[in-house]
């Protein structure tokens, strides 16, 4: 059976959809501009896929419509980028989805298939948890506000799912997902993304200007562990979901600015770093939640975080040079 993405060109859905491929599983790589090459007969990429225009989701998905099994809807903008546009990003993010199961459901009738959804700790805001936040508290507070575009853009989403799943047609899944870090030699415009900026002006030898607070504590993953725990959630038997809306936290490690920046005067003594907390980045970051719990998703799934900061540094400074933004 097939696996389908939709926004497959960021730091995630690449990654997903290598490991997919690696283990010999068939998946299509959905994507707009990004130009993507398959990595062997497994990967199949669909070029110019458009989540704003209905047409396009449906050229793309209906060759596979008879061999679905699950569809993973990566496609919306970052934290920082949906604070600049908001307008762009809910017509990516929200009507995206909106579109998507449209084909799926009507113009496709697909019925079985599993609609997993990338949250994020954007969801969570004042007055939620600050401790092992869950997925099941995010359903069981549907109208919280999480304070900003970004995260109200999410629970849209989550709402769009859970009519979904009411319809029967579909069973949806989401992962609230925490900071990702990775090797990759470019990423967007996030609020956990300083941790990438950070490093790589200390391997550039220039000044960097931190945009968080140095002791706000926020999830962190890497990447390599959330790969695994959201093929762990898209293959999870139906009778093994538990949690409501198969909502999922996919845990890492905690991270502050000060033990980021530390860790990385220890091995460029000579880099330097000023706090300018007062941006976008600065107000998520004191919003959003400490540590995600990891619970749920090891008792129902079986997956268990297995890299740290220090693994996740580790391998980062052992690739080229990065890039940083995109």
């Amino acid at each position: 059976m097939t696996t389908l993405i939709i926004g497959a060109s960021g730091a995630i859905g690449q990654a997903l959809a290598k490991a997919l491929a690696l283990q010999k599983r068939k998946v299509v790589v959905c994507v707009h501009r990004t130009e993507i090459q398959p990595i062997n007969e497994y990967m199949i990429v669909q070029r110019g896929v458009d989540v704003t225009n209905e047409d396009s989701l449906e050229r793309a998905i209906r060759p596979f419509k008879s061999e679905l099994k699950c569809v993973w809807n990566l496609a919306a903008p970052l934290s920082v980028d949906t604070a600049k546009n908001p307008a762009k990003a809910r017509d990516i993010t929200v009507n995206g989805m909106s579109r998507l199961l449209r084909v799926l459901e009507e113009r496709l009738r697909i019925t079985g298939c599993v609609v997993c959804f990338s949250d994020s700790i954007g969801s969570y805001g004042k007055g939620s948890p600050r401790k092992h936040a869950t997925g099941r508290w995010l359903v069981q507070n549907p109208t919280h506000d999480p304070g900003s575009d970004y995260g109200i853009q999410k629970r849209e989403c989550r709402e769009l799912l859970r009519l979904a799943t009411e319809r029967g047609k579909l069973e949806t899944r989401f992962a609230v997902i925490p900071g990702v870090l990775h090797d990759d030699n470019s990423w967007g415009a996030g609020t956990t993304e300083y941790v990438l900026d950070a490093i790589a002006a200390a391997r550039k030898g220039t000044p960097y200007i931190c945009p968080v607070a140095l002791d706000t504590i926020l999830p962190m993953i890497d990447r390599r562990d959330l790969i695994r725990g959201l093929i762990a959630l898209q293959d999870a038997p139906s009778s093994c979901i538990r949690e409501p809306q198969g909502g999922y936290s996919i845990a890492g490690y905690a991270l502050t600015a000060r033990a980021v920046l530390h860790d990385l005067q220890e091995k460029f003594p000579g880099f330097k770093y000023k706090v300018k907390a007062d941006g976008p980045a600065a107000l998520f970051a004191e919003l959003w939640c400490d540590t995600l719990s990891p619970t749920e998703a090891e008792r129902d799934f079986n997956f268990k975080s297995r890299y740290n900061w220090s693994h996740t540094l580790t391998a980062i400074l052992s690739q080229h040079t990065p890039k940083a933004h995109l």
